[in-house]
């Protein structure tokens, strides 16, 4: 057997219809065969996937083993995903994925570990299968059953208690051309909160824009349901205008974000978020894929937003990617709905659960988006968190990058103090924003 297939063998063995909880003597594997979050243990010497916990340190000096361009790419297509094969063929002279050696690197703290284990055998769907319930400060579905347990992994993983972030996003358009936003964040994770009072809360976030001036003092509100059939996002907006906080739309779906200039759904941000409903979703054998990951160098304060965004892609010069296991799911458009992507691909890091790929088809089945996130293990939270994501539109030739932080006043702060949920109002939103 080969060592990828723990990851799967509950899923491919157990009937996708049933959404049963996992017995006592099946979440005993997460001290054996899994690791605390439920990825396979044990490495993969014949690949050079270390087992975990990898203690090895990352260098950001450290030499690629290889390079795969546009003259070799075909050669590693068993371990490349169908949007990254087209990122190749769209920029054959640019494009590159400099490969090292693999480096297992997540951890999360001992509790979300202890939490995760009691939500093996606790945590359950609900009837309509668009949130869950039953679930402590820790990862819902270590030992997942479905492709809709694997999603809300996703959306449920460990990001810290609070994350303070001033970070840029960015449009390139295909001539290469710039244009920067700046914001200022609080993101508090409500669902890994001690006593959260909202056990249907996932997260709430505030946030203000600091740049361009023309857009500079304007600001939102976001508190972000698990279930959103049961609960729809609520969101406000700052009026700096009429220095007055309005409701904003229920913004969800595919409905293209302004600010992204299009390039981006509202259901693309963090690569997928918002309910499941609109898909019929699907579990793909795992596989074993060259991921960006441990990408510190891409993180480092000395590079200039010039030296990263260039025309087509991100610098490839200074990107990491690396082989490791990952889970694949893939969600596909119900007859009775539209929506701009006919068919996702989602791939999933074994031992964070984030989507680290995202492959999006239009409703001709061709490929035309291609999401990376560019992940690194963040010591201070500690856990798994995105450099970058990054959105590509294959047909534009253009593409969107959310948090970028080189440049900024500072980096992510997980350690402040926990913010009240008066906050997160629109009162709170008028304080923040002043």
């Amino acid at each position: 057997m080969k060592p990828y297939t723990v990851l799967a063998i509950f899923c491919l063995l157990t009937p996708q219809a049933a959404f049963s909880q996992v017995t006592i003597e099946q979440a005993a594997m997460l001290d054996k065969a899994l690791t605390p979050m439920g990825a396979t243990r044990a490495g993969d010497e014949a690949l050079g996937i270390p087992a975990w916990p990898d203690l090895n340190p990352v260098d950001e000096d450290e030499t690629a083993l290889f390079t795969i361009t546009k003259d070799n790419y075909q050669q590693h297509t068993n371990h490349l995903t169908a949007g990254q094969v087209a990122l190749f063929e769209s920029y054959p002279e640019t494009f590159s994925m400099p490969i090292y050696a693999s480096r297992r690197t997540f951890s999360a703290p001992n509790e979300v570990y202890e939490n995760t284990k009691r939500n093996a055998t606790t945590a359950q769907l609900n009837t309509e299968k668009t949130g869950f319930s039953n679930s402590q400060a820790g990862i819902p579905f270590p030992i997942p059953q479905s492709a809709i347990e694997v999603y809300f992994n996703h959306i449920a993983r460990w990001r810290g208690l609070q994350l303070e972030n001033f970070a840029s996003d960015a449009i390139v358009n295909d001539k290469g051309v710039i244009s920067l936003s700046s914001r200022e964040s609080l993101i508090k994770f409500d669902h890994y909160i001690p006593d959260n009072k909202n056990p249907n809360r996932l997260f709430s976030a505030i946030s203000k824009t600091t740049a361009p001036a023309k857009l500079s003092g304007g600001g939102g509100l976001v508190l972000e349901p698990i279930d959103q059939i049961q609960q729809p996002r609520s969101a406000w907006i700052w009026d700096k205008g009429r220095r007055r906080v309005v409701r904003a739309p229920n913004v969800s779906y595919d409905q293209p974000v302004s600010s992204a200039s299009g390039l981006r759904t509202a259901d693309d941000t963090d690569m997928i978020n918002g309910s499941p409903d609109r898909f019929n979703w699907q579990m793909l054998e795992p596989r074993t894929l060259y991921i960006p990951y441990n990408n510190n160098r891409l993180s480092n304060r000395d590079l200039t937003y010039k030296e990263i965004l260039t025309n087509g892609h991100i610098n490839p010069v200074h990107t990491r990617y690396e082989l490791h296991r990952v889970w694949v799911i893939r969600a596909t458009l119900k007859e009775k709905w539209r929506h701009l992507y006919s068919q996702r691909d989602f791939y999933l890091d074994e031992d964070s659960w984030s989507v680290v790929i995202a492959d999006q088809y239009d409703k001709q089945g061709q490929l035309f988006r291609v999401s990376l996130s560019y992940l690194m293990q963040d010591n201070n939270m500690p856990g798994t968190f995105p450099v970058l994501n990054v959105f590509h539109d294959l047909n534009a030739r253009e593409y969107h990058v959310m948090g970028l932080q080189n440049e900024a006043p500072r980096g992510n702060v997980y350690d402040g103090e926990i913010a009240k949920d008066n906050l997160f109002t629109p009162n709170g939103l008028k304080r923040y924003v002043k």
